[in-house]
């Protein structure tokens, strides 16, 4: 009886340990969305070893081995006159997050990512900004606090979105929202329930910050919540990416690079 016992303990344990969840080969918990695995992934433990290899074929074995929608923006790399293919990788890491050994391995063609529905974009810093605020989104909330709808906007999207603190002292960040849209840039989205509330939103880098209207108009270089994704100048971007640079406050595009005065003779006459 007791040998029986310790037979079915051993087959017990046996079992519990192979349906322990694998996060690179099981399947997606049940009600867990896809932007859900997504952060899981991107804040898991791994290895990676890719040195050698080209950046399209890395990022298709990274969508295999981790379960996630990479999407390499060909295109904008191509404009730069530089082709995917040509992008040898060189990242050899261990024990890192997911997320930040990706941003090592992309920082050498001075490229990023971001996520963008479901998938995850890997392209330059304007292109994964602008894809974010134009990704369209459907939202039907009925009478919620804004600081709630926008939290769970910005949660539901994987994109930073702040409240100004100070908007509270006068209950404007409380204020109740009523929206219903389908097939809406995420952007528009964001204005609409500010202005609901009196407050009004300025971009700063990849963070969306809601203020007053006041506190957005100081801060905002441009009359756009949105970056101007055109590609930057000739010899911009992977050959250089010292001119590749990320668009400031408010909106604006790549920062062209500045031009040199030529220099006259001293006339020493």
């Amino acid at each position: 009886m007791r040998r029986l016992l310790t037979c079915l303990a051993i087959v017990f344990t046996s079992s519990f340990a192979l349906a322990a969840p694998n996060p690179k080969t099981d399947p997606p918990v049940k009600n867990e969305t896809g932007i859900e695995h997504i952060r899981k992934m991107l804040d898991s433990k791994v290895s990676l070893d890719y040195t050698g290899s080209n950046l399209p074929t890395v990022v298709a074995h990274m969508s295999e081995e981790y379960r996630i929608n990479f999407v390499l923006d060909k295109a904008t790399i191509q404009q730069m006159g530089v082709e995917p293919n040509e992008l040898m990788v060189e990242a050899k890491l261990k024990d890192v997050k997911l997320r930040g050994g990706l941003r090592t391995m992309l920082g050498q063609f001075s490229l990023t990512f971001a996520i963008v529905g479901d998938t995850v974009l890997i392209t330059t810093e304007e292109q994964a900004i602008y894809k974010q605020l134009k990704h369209r989104i459907s939202v039907d909330c009925d009478s919620v606090p804004l600081n709630k709808a926008l939290k769970d906007l910005a949660h539901a999207n994987g994109i930073n979105v702040v409240i100004d603190p100070r908007t509270f002292k006068n209950k404007s960040a409380e204020s109740l929202v009523t929206l219903a849209v389908e097939d809406v840039p995420f952007e528009a989205v964001v204005r609409l329930m500010c202005e609901m509330a009196g407050l009004k939103p300025a971009r700063m880098g990849n963070v969306i910050f809601v203020t007053t209207e006041d506190r957005a108009n100081k801060l905002k270089d441009s009359d756009s919540l949105v970056p101007n994704p055109g590609l930057p100048g000739v010899g911009a971007g992977v050959g250089n990416p010292g001119l590749l640079l990320p668009g400031g406050i408010g909106g604006v595009g790549p920062i062209p690079a500045p031009a040199f005065e030529k220099q006259v003779p001293e006339n020493k006459n």
